[in-house]
């Protein structure tokens, strides 16, 4: 039985790295389960440049597991596009951490979101082959996200010339709302300028000088007329 359990895998021990996108110290995956995992993390890599970089051993050697799974990341050699998980999984319980780099193509805050609610489950189920195949899966439907607004970002660029699009895309109203409040802020500027370029009576009073005006230049000139000729006659 010694002899036996020398020559067992090691299964628990410090950060070290590791060769391949599984390494199953502790053998919780089956051979079929190991096909599985396989196909999916090399679709995720081949559709969308992201390398799934999955380690089971039986404990972390009192390491905590995030920085268990950072210190193998950086040992590996991993890179930007890569993410580890590292489970162990001896105990009768579990435990697990995760690393990206800095220049991970996916947001932190969504990898961690799908490892709390979707992965995590699995892991507590013991199904650790899903579990990997999730992660894996998720990982791709997260990275169509960016894909899928890459087109709208391409799209944002003509609409930084035009807002009316960009606008018109968002639920909020208050774009065009914006757009109103500016139109009506234009309008009352012009109307403030309308005094200053009228005359200072209105168009009544105007007609009334105008005719009164008129009368007088006929009149004077019916008296000079009148005046002529009172002269001629004498």
């Amino acid at each position: 039985m010694l002899v036996l359990l020398a020559a067992g895998p090691a299964s628990a021990g410090p950060p070290r790295q590791v060769s391949g996108q599984l390494t199953d110290d502790s053998v919780v995956i089956g051979a079929a389960g190991r096909q599985v995992v396989q196909q999916t993390v090399d679709r995720l890599e081949a559709e969308r440049d992201i390398g799934l970089h999955a380690v089971f051993v039986s404990d972390f050697d009192a390491v905590p597991a995030g920085e268990w799974a950072r210190r193998t990341a950086e040992l590996s050699g991993l890179g930007d596009a890569d993410i580890l998980l590292a489970v162990a999984v001896g105990g009768g319980t579990y435990d697990y951490g995760w690393w990206v780099a800095e220049g991970f193509p996916l947001p932190v805050a969504e990898v961690d979101a799908v490892l709390a609610s979707e992965v995590g489950p699995e892991l507590a189920a013991r199904d650790w082959t899903q579990a990997v195949v999730t992660l894996s899966e998720q990982l791709r439907s997260l990275a169509e996200t960016p894909t899928g607004s890459e087109t709208p970002a391409g799209s944002e660029t003509p609409a930084a010339g035009s807002e009316t699009p960009a606008a018109s895309q968002t639920p909020a109203g208050s774009g065009t709302a914006a757009g109103s409040d500016t139109a009506t802020d234009t309008t009352m500027a012009t109307s403030d300028e309308a005094p200053g370029s009228t005359l200072p009576w209105s168009g009544t009073t105007t007609l009334v000088v105008i005719g009164i005006f008129a009368v007088v230049l006929l009149s004077g000139h019916l008296l000079s007329r009148r005046n002529a000729s009172s002269t001629s006659t004498q």
